[in-house]
């Protein structure tokens, strides 16, 4: 009579294995607030409580670090499709050939669409193909990658009533439109912070209407018995102080307009330049060792290690200004003429240039520091994940980011599963003795 006691040696195993099987693959609904330039430690500038509330309940990750370029429309892409730049298009802000500036991102939706590569759509877009309804507020989709109900780009530079009115369309969308994914954008932070600098105390008044929004968030989300909500707070990217300096970086100091077919500068640390056809070398040779905070780049030597530069739209030159610098076509002759006193775009292993993460609900962990940091490329499959979707083919791993999930951990499931295959194959050798 061995099978008996056999059977149940296996029989924890099993039910540990669906336990925890049915635990992560639950599918939940998903709110994603996008905090535009919320820098990694802002809440260590103000007293932010209901930031640091919603931390504590759900999962606390040190910092995100961004994909490069860190500007706002490639890294929101980052995100939005787990792909690096160079796959899925958008490289700028600013929408471009090799031979012009095509438009702005931020004001025309359809050079949005122009500049994404083949076959890329966001995650609303994967998340309407198998069933999931979805919604996008405060922002502009393109055409072709329009979620089912939307409100159009209204500022990106809200008041908080603003914010909190928004926060109520939304919620509405959650409590009556049956919707399960909704993307809300929030680009105060990152416009006072451009104007005044990310530490200023116009800065610091917009992380105090931020907190106060959080707040009213988690309170309607409760009020409103949304139990089966999951909410992300993310920022795109961080920010960094901009200082006047002695010499500024200017392109066409030493090099003439008329050898360039297309520039890109005068948008923070990162040049972009396509010199006139036959003017590669000579373009180059101007500009390398022009200034000793700017690095200059043949495409093909660009670091692969930002994933960045490998694509077909990209320009001959690329350059990058040191963390703190811009680069200008020609400055201006006084720096008040440049606004910005913050800015970002730099390296992305640039401290300055982390970005926030925290995440709250039934799909994520309670009262969970994670230890580490993460690349925000891996965000996409997370979100996959609570959708309960399948994701498109991408450049991040879920299994990077898992740990944030409710349910037992692979490793402590392998763990588990050792001991009893170890029991079970103890038992089988009593049997036969």
């Amino acid at each position: 009579m061995a099978t008996p006691r056999f059977a149940a040696l296996c029989l924890p195993l099993f039910y540990i294995t669906i336990l925890t099987t049915s635990a992560t693959e639950e599918s939940g609904k998903l709110l994603v607030v996008f905090l535009d330039g919320f820098r990694w430690d802002l809440d260590r500038l103000e007293d932010l409580p209901h930031l640091a509330a919603f931390s504590a309940q759900g999962v606390n990750v040190p910092y995100v670090t961004p994909a490069y370029v860190t500007l706002t429309m490639p890294n929101l892409f980052t995100i939005l499709t787990g792909l690096y730049p160079e796959s899925h298009g958008v490289l700028h802000n600013l929408h471009f050939n090799r031979s012009s500036v095509q438009g702005s991102f931020l004001e025309d939706a359809a050079k949005l669409a122009e500049a994404v590569s083949p076959g890329v759509v966001p995650i609303w877009v994967t998340a309407s193909q198998q069933g999931r309804r979805t919604g996008v507020y405060n922002a502009d989709p393109a055409p072709g990658m329009l979620p089912d109900v939307y409100v159009p780009l209204i500022s990106i530079n809200e008041t908080y009533h603003e914010i909190v009115a928004g926060m109520d369309a939304a919620l509405d969308w959650f409590s009556t439109g049956n919707v399960d994914l909704t993307a809300f954008y929030i680009g105060l932070l990152d416009t006072v912070s451009h104007t005044h600098g990310p530490e200023s105390p116009a800065a610091r008044k917009a992380l105090q209407q931020i907190d106060t929004a959080i707040g009213y968030l988690l309170q309607q989300v409760k009020q409103r018995g949304l139990t089966d909500l999951n909410i992300i707070l993310m920022a795109d990217h961080g920010m960094r102080q901009v200082y006047a300096v002695p010499e500024p970086i200017e392109i066409l100091r030493h090099v003439n307009a008329s050898s360039l077919q297309m520039l890109i500068a005068d948008f923070g640390p990162l040049a972009l330049i396509q010199p006139a056809p036959g003017r590669r070398e000579e373009v180059y040779a101007a500009l390398a060792g022009s200034h000793p905070n700017m690095t200059v780049y043949y495409k093909e030597d660009f670091p692969t290690r930002f994933h960045y530069a490998n694509h077909p739209r990209m320009t001959d030159i690329l350059a990058m200004a040191d963390p703190g610098y811009v680069i200008y076509s020609r400055y201006p002759g006084t720096y008040r003429v440049y606004s910005h006193r913050g800015d970002h775009g730099y390296d992305n292993r640039d401290p300055a240039m982390r970005a926030l993460f925290r995440a709250w609900g039934p799909n994520f962990r309670r009262g969970y520091a994670r230890p580490d940091p993460f690349d925000s490329v891996h965000i996409y499959p997370l979100m996959c994940a609570v959708l309960g979707v399948e994701p498109a083919p991408n450049n991040g791993s879920l299994e990077v980011v898992k740990d944030m999930l409710v349910g037992v951990s692979s490793d402590a499931l392998q763990n588990i599963a050792k001991v009893y295959i170890l029991l079970i194959a103890m038992v089988s050798v009593t049997m036969l003795i």
